[in-house]
């Protein structure tokens, strides 16, 4: 059957939507006024936070007052504001709460001079470039996100699960009839509070929280025109509830920190966090496809657990086997299993064209199999035919290759020696290109692998199970590499 097939391993992705650009407002004018907010002493429960939080906020109206979301000083009975460009910290209390839209003015001790950001509290029209600023994943130095408007949901309860909003309405903050701001793009733990500016570096809206989705999340915005109605709020600042961060939101919490990174095609990516399957399979943006292939495995992927690393920036996500190590190579980056014998490959590319695309992604590709692409055959039961689009501008194509030895071909047999599966995803001109490989997937090996599922108890069963279960999880990893919705 094998035979039949057009040997041919490249099918590039297509084109994609424009890229964001660069705000023209310098970074450095904006970067003045950006501060990192340190919340101590926080009371509550070990199930949603850490004693200490640490999140974004911004100088507004003047240098004594600072913005952030309420849910990050929220219990918290000792605030300090952090200006990274003088190297100093002065203490902050709670002046005005505005529940509903989750935002909280700081009264700052002693304040240094510094510029106030204004906002603009104008309706920005959707695909309008923004940018954030802030402090990701309590990494020391502040760093911009590219965003933009996208059109579609306007309220906060359209962009959240149920389960979800049944917390957010029992504890009151935000509100589900909140209208947010619907980005495209992906805020991190640590940007609540951060502002959200356009190309003049004025403020639309503030960055509030997100969603852990498995491998992926949901963010938003508050818009900027709650500012007046959080400024001129008669609730009792005594009343802020501990359980306000109790809510599924993001500060970046202790717990909520970078865990290590590693420089993959010369860009980096962190590693956020380790989920299980049942935590990271309703992540994928293709779970029809991802119950196609544990039912084809015949296995139960309940006790497997995966690491999620992440390209910031972007938003590109990157999943491995928990306690596979990802290492850099010349191309990008790579992890081994069972003592080589899996092999799982990572490229990046951050692209400036619709025109780059399908020749980065053939190029991508050919690095995978070591630049012999002769002699792959895809195989057509695991490969899209078509890329899939995704509302936010996600593509997506899912392809899997058998590899023939053309010198072992003889009658009678199946000359297999290795076997591919890969995604390729991109959004906004950014690239990514993930590739499991399984150089023991001869016909006699999967033969013997489908024997052990069977019986457990037969001679060298115990290691060909070991290796059936790290292709499972390499090959489930590699399908769920894909970008957040945003």
């Amino acid at each position: 059957m094998f035979f039949q097939l057009v040997s041919y391993l490249v099918v590039g992705i297509g084109a994609l939507t424009s890229v964001p650009g660069q705000a023209s407002q310098s970074l450095d004018s904006v970067a003045q006024s950006v501060l990192r907010i340190d919340a101590r002493d926080c009371l509550g429960n070990d199930t949603f936070l850490a004693a200490n939080r640490s999140a974004t906020g911004f100088i507004w109206r003047d240098k004594d007052t600072a913005i952030t979301a309420l849910h990050v000083v929220a219990g918290c009975s000792n605030i300090s504001i952090y200006y990274q460009g003088k190297r100093l910290s002065r203490p902050a209390r709670v002046l005005k709460v505005l529940r509903r839209a989750d935002l909280v003015l700081l009264s700052i001790a002693d304040a240094p001079d510094a510029p106030p950001l204004l906002e603009d509290s104008g309706d920005p029209a959707g695909g309008v470039q923004l940018e954030t600023l802030g402090f990701q994943l309590q990494i020391p130095e502040m760093s911009s996100t590219h965003l933009s408007l996208r059109y579609g949901g306007k309220k906060l309860k359209d962009i959240v699960p149920s389960s979800v909003a049944d917390t957010l309405k029992n504890i009151g903050s935000p509100d589900l009839d909140l209208e947010i701001t619907n980005i495209e793009g992906h805020l991190v733990p640590g940007l609540s509070g951060a502002p959200i500016f356009n190309q003049k570096g004025k403020v639309v809206s503030i960055g509030d929280g997100g969603l852990e989705n498995g491998a992926v999340g949901i963010s938003w915005g508050i818009p900027a025109q709650l500012l007046h109605d959080l400024a001129s709020s008669k609730e009792a600042v005594t009343s802020i509830s501990n359980t306000l961060h109790n809510a599924p939101l993001f500060s970046a919490e202790s717990q909520a920190s970078s865990k290590g990174e590693v420089s993959c095609s010369g860009l980096p990516l962190i590693r956020l966090r380790t989920a299980s399957f049942s935590q990271i399979a309703g992540s994928s943006d293709d779970v029809l496809g991802l119950s196609q292939l544990i039912n084809y495995f015949s296995v139960n992927p309940t006790s497997f657990s995966f690491d999620i690393y992440q390209h910031l920036a972007s938003g590109a996500t990157v999943v491995v086997p928990s306690g596979t190590t990802l290492t850099s190579n010349a191309t990008g980056c790579e992890a081994r299993m069972s003592d080589g014998s899996i092999l799982m490959e990572v490229e990046l590319a951050s692209l400036t064209s619709d025109a780059e695309i399908q020749s980065r992604s053939q190029q991508n590709e050919s690095d995978q199999v070591g630049g012999a692409i002769q002699g792959w055959y895809p195989d057509p039961a695991f490969t899209y035919v078509n890329v899939l689009p995704r509302f936010d501008g996600l593509l997506v194509r899912r392809k899997a290759f058998v590899h023939m030895d053309s010198t072992k071909i003889a009658p009678g047999t199946i000359p297999q020696d290795r076997y591919l599966f890969e995604t390729i995803a991109a959004r906004g001109h950014f690239l990514i290109t993930v590739a499991a490989i399984n150089n023991f997937a001869t016909v006699q090996n999967n033969q013997k692998a489908m024997a052990c599922r069977l019986d457990s108890t037969g001679d060298g069963c115990l290691a060909v199970n070991r290796r059936s279960d790290d292709w499972v999880r390499a090959v489930i990893s590699i399908h769920l590499a894909s970008f957040p919705i945003g």
